[in-house]
């Protein structure tokens, strides 16, 4: 994974080095193939150059086109033959390109609306000098962030906060909103940060810059196919045939390609899929395993992904924890900005990003995905109450719910299909369910700081940025808009980054998501069983330990003791969040002394009756608001 950055100057006068070299040394450690700038009147362009492809060596960015157009591109094409083949006989000469020349040159033939034919991650920035503009765009999953900052003199954009920050010597001022939602765990704006003034563009979302004014947009709404009319046969068919295509389009590298393999479903059907791929002579090298062992801990999946290695014949790398030092989380947010690292993402990915870069591989798959769009839901059971499909609401209520009594069955069916058609509320918690939780404000947060940001008004008036037909379609399209996914993951690939190495996640891929965009939703869950469609598709791929597998470990033991660490430290009443009057510190202390007394005891069996979340979030903003922000 590469990074961008650029600004423009709004009343027009030139774009000086100085400003650029200023946003360069600001950023965090990217570039690991060299930096280079290009600027022309009031606009600039930087790329921080890491080849993960094999058309990426050597490419030159920012690149200008036949228009006079200049580009600057994060990311990565997964259907360069699609692309080429709209080219015509221009996209002959670009077989060999590197994919910013094929995202340029559509650009150029087809407009903004090229967008809509692309697949894959990525970020990007399009000058054009004669009308003065700016385009900006971001692919649908938001693996490639794109932040932006206009002050009425200069926009600035980059791929991290801190080049925007201190590059352009922003004014630190603190966005309270974003922070609430945040240290609530019920985090719905798609395009705030913590930082006052600097705005994140939604996934699947636009930008224009023209004449001294910011537009945005939604780029991505579809519309999505309904498949329902398809057999299951025909169903599980075009599934398969989709992922394949997802896991090969995630094997072009330039170098050799590793993958997790926790044991559990998801990453095990992309280490055992592309194997298969592999020795079918449609994938040219075989996907390297890593997995992470944990002896003695509650979330050791060792009988699981040994049994994967045993089945497909294969020995995976092993990793281990690595320790959590506060230190660390300390300068790692210093230097970036960033919120830092879960303590359980060192459970499994930071010692494989040192492996991989040790070996010097550049690519890591991730079974990540599964869980967003293969667990299913019941929104599709409305759906089918509007269409007047009462036989087939009669065969749900069936197979749904094999372990309740008929009468049960039917009407626990007719309610889920009813409440959200007939009554406004149960509607809106149906297709808000943060709006659902109990308490409706969280104890912890302190009410009169709660009211003075509007914390319960962003929860119930943040509308979602499509709204497609049909209640099963709302629900699925929140994956694509996943608001928390940047707290969750932008750190993680910015950590990736660092040692020289792209995650990628073939389970997001588009053409799959698309799909299940459509699915009908007996497909993903049936007789109580999630990821009904994954597990049918996987028959004789994955072991049946695996495929059948209906549990999966929790990675919490090191975020708990990390937690037990920092109130070590500084107790919960002293931490800035409660010094500053947004919460209730005893009430944190209360929270965590479930987890407390569960680790106490040798963590023994699943831990419960905690909200451990919402206290490493409170942790982490505590860090964050000292190192990153400066208080």
């Amino acid at each position: 994974m590469s990074a961008i950055a650029g600004a423009v100057f709004a009343d027009g006068r030139d774009m000086t080095p100085a400003l650029l070299a200023s946003m360069a040394e600001a950023m965090p450690v990217r570039g690991f193939d060299g930096i280079s700038h290009w600027h022309d009147g009031p606009a600039g362009m930087i790329r921080f150059h890491h080849a993960a492809t094999p058309e990426a060596v050597g490419e030159v960015q920012p690149l200008r086109g036949p228009s006079g157009a200049v580009i600057a591109f994060d990311g990565r094409l997964d259907n360069r033959v699609d692309l080429l083949a709209l080219l015509g006989p221009r996209g002959a000469g670009l077989a060999d390109a590197p994919d910013v020349a094929i995202a340029l040159a559509l650009f150029e033939a087809r407009g903004e609306d090229f967008v809509q034919a692309l697949v894959g991650d990525w970020a990007m920035a399009i000058w054009q000098p004669e009308p003065r503009r700016l385009f900006c765009a971001r692919s649908p999953g938001g693996w490639r962030p794109f932040l932006w900052t206009f002050d009425g003199k200069t926009f600035g954009f980059a791929t991290e906060p801190r080049a925007l920050v201190v590059g352009l010597g922003l004014e630190r001022r603190l966005n309270q909103g974003a922070i609430g939602e945040m240290m609530a765990a019920r985090f719905v704006t798609n395009t705030e940060t913590f930082w006052d003034g600097v705005q994140r563009l939604g996934q699947g979302g636009a930008l224009a810059f023209e004449k001294g004014a910011v537009r945005t947009w939604q780029w991505h709404t579809g519309p999505f196919e309904d498949l329902s009319h398809l057999s299951e046969t025909d169903l599980i068919d075009k599934f398969r045939e989709t992922l394949d295509t997802a896991l090969i389009s995630a094997m072009r590298s330039n170098t050799a390609v590793s993958s997790h393999l926790s044991g559990g479903l998801d990453s095990s059907t992309v280490v055992a899929r592309l194997t298969e791929l592999h020795r079918a002579g449609r994938v040219a090298s075989q996907v390297n395993a890593v997995t992470a062992r944990f002896p003695g801990e509650s979330q050791d999946e060792t009988e699981w992904s040994q049994a994967v290695e045993k089945h497909l014949g294969i020995a995976a790398r092993v990793t281990a924890a690595d320790p959590y030092p506060l230190d660390d989380a300390r300068r790692w947010t210093a230097e970036t900005f960033q919120l830092p690292l879960r303590p359980n993402v060192h459970d499994t990915t930071t010692a494989a990003f040192r492996m991989l870069q040790q070996g010097g591989e550049r690519v890591l798959l991730t079974g990540e995905g599964g869980d967003d769009w293969m667990a299913g839901n019941f929104g599709y059971l409305p759906d089918m109450l509007m269409r007047g499909d009462l036989v087939g609401l009669f065969r749900q209520a069936m197979t749904q719910f094999p372990a309740e009594p008929v009468h049960v069955r039917l009407r626990r069916t007719a309610f889920l299909a009813a409440a959200p058609v007939f009554s406004r509320s149960y509607r809106a918690k149906f297709l808000k369910p943060h709006l659902v939780l109990d308490p409706p404000m969280p104890d912890f947060i302190r009410a009169d700081w709660a009211a003075r940001i509007g914390l319960a008004d962003r929860w119930a008036n943040t509308p979602p940025p499509v709204d497609p037909p049909g209640f099963a379609q709302k629900q699925r399209y929140a994956t694509f808009t996943h608001a928390r996914r940047h707290i969750a993951h932008d750190t993680i690939l910015a950590a990736a980054e660092r040692h020289g190495v792209e995650m990628r996640h073939p389970l997001h891929d588009l053409r799959l998501a698309n799909f299940f965009m459509g699915v009908p939703g007996w497909m993903l869950r049936r007789n109580g069983e999630k990821k009904y469609i994954l597990r049918e598709a996987m028959r004789g791929t994955l072991t049946e330990k695996v495929r059948t597998r209906q549990d999966k470990a929790v990675f919490i033991t090191s975020l708990v003791d990390a937690i037990e660490d920092r109130f070590a430290e500084c107790p919960p009443q002293q931490l800035i969040p409660a010094r500053m009057g947004w919460i209730d510190g005893d009430r944190v202390e209360a929270m965590f002394a479930p987890a407390r007394e569960w680790r106490r005891a040798g963590s023994p069996g699943p831990l419960t009756r905690t909200r451990i979340g919402p206290v490493w979030f409170i942790v982490a903003m505590d860090l964050w608001l000292e190192h990153a922000f400066g208080l």
